[in-house]
């Protein structure tokens, strides 16, 4: 019974990791769009899907660290976006919002993690991006 149950965890492991690798190919497509001067709305949410995607998966396989890195990263870059003054209004605010997601997930996550400093300092350089 324990190799069969070995045998089950180590296919959930390698599932696991194909997955990120699939959605980390995706998430350096999709900011590949994002970095053109052209880039549309769709394309803003479309990074932020692939961005939540690859989170939530960590999320739900115990991948805590993985998770917090995948948000952060979404999070720094729609407030890059934000402060894009290159970008028009409607996609910086579509940014501003997707950025306010994307910080109540990690502020909740940091304080469950008793990471409070963390997430107090986001939520200080979210008002000065947002302002």
């Amino acid at each position: 019974m324990t190799q069969s149950i070995n045998a089950w965890l180590q296919h959930q492991i390698d599932e696991y990791k194909f997955r990120i690798r699939d959605l980390t190919i995706d998430f350096y497509l999709a900011q590949a769009k994002l970095n053109r001067t052209e880039c549309n709305l769709d394309q803003l949410r479309s990074f932020n899907e692939i961005c939540m995607d690859m989170a939530e998966l960590c999320h739900i396989n115990g991948d805590d660290h993985s998770y917090l890195h995948a948000l952060g990263r979404l999070h720094q870059r729609l407030l890059a976006e934000v402060s894009n003054h290159r970008r028009d209004k409607l996609f910086r605010m579509q940014a501003w919002q997707l950025a306010r997601h994307s910080l109540t997930r990690l502020c909740h996550q940091l304080a469950i993690n008793g990471e409070w400093q963390k997430a107090s300092t986001l939520q200080t350089e979210f008002v000065k991006y947002a302002w």
